[in-house]
């Protein structure tokens, strides 16, 4: 009887131990496995954050994110290569309007991709409606051009027809609609338009440095566009 009891009391004991045994050993591989960069445990937790993040400005948990333009890359839409964005060259593309903040369906903040917005560098891009899809989408509505940075847009696809545009930054473009609606939308353009930006972004885009568009820019993203830089 004093066998058998030990053995029962063997067995409880380890069953109690192997669960904390094994999470000890997938901790330690996990460590090791980080340690000898078998997998990129840095590049795993920013997609993890990427992930996050588009979820909270989607507001949603089956969001259709629409990653053509991969702004930690230089990458190729339509047979051309398109380059990332840098601090003297780069222009960001919005359904919403551009500004120092996100609001959810009203502002785009400089910079920062959202759910209504790309954020490209130098490039050519022959049919705008399929390089910023989701700017197209919501509409576009504000752009903002960086420094050393000039933004052609064309009419029609393939670079034809009238340029609707032709900007150097530093410079944000608001679409005139949106100033001639409906007095609530008239209100936040022209307040965001003479606001004081935060710091960062009120050095590059003061007051000044904000303006209208001379056409309706609903019709901008069915042409094609040029982003240049160091001319």
């Amino acid at each position: 009887m004093t066998k058998n009891n030990f053995l029962e009391k063997f067995r409880k004991i380890i069953w109690i131990l192997t669960p904390f045994v094994l999470i000890t050993v997938i901790l330690m591989l996990l460590f090791r496995c980080c340690n000898d960069e078998c997998l990129d445990c840095n590049q795993l937790q920013e997609k993890i954050n990427s992930i996050e993040q588009k979820i909270k400005d989607k507001d949603c948990l089956d969001c259709n994110w629409d990653d053509t333009l991969d702004i930690e890359n230089d990458t190729i839409i339509d047979g051309e290569k398109v380059y990332k964005p840098t601090d003297n060259c780069r222009a960001h593309f919005s359904g919403l309007i551009m500004s120092d903040i996100y609001e959810k369906d009203w502002k785009s903040e400089a910079w920062v991709i959202d759910n209504a917005s790309e954020y490209v560098g130098e490039g050519e891009y022959p049919r705008a409606m399929n390089a910023f899809p989701k700017s197209d989408k919501a509409t576009f509505d504000g752009i903002a051009i960086g420094n050393g940075t000039r933004v052609i847009i064309y009419e029609k696809p393939d670079f034809k027809g009238n340029i609707l545009l032709d900007k150097s930054g530093p410079i944000i473009i608001t679409n005139k609609l949106r100033l001639e609606q409906d007095q609530q939308m008239s209100s936040v353009v022209a307040e965001n338009n003479s606001k004081k930006f935060k710091s960062d972004l009120e050095k590059i885009f003061p007051p000044n440095k904000r303006i209208m568009s001379s056409s309706n820019m609903f019709d901008w993203s069915k042409g094609s566009l040029k982003v240049i830089c160091n001319e």
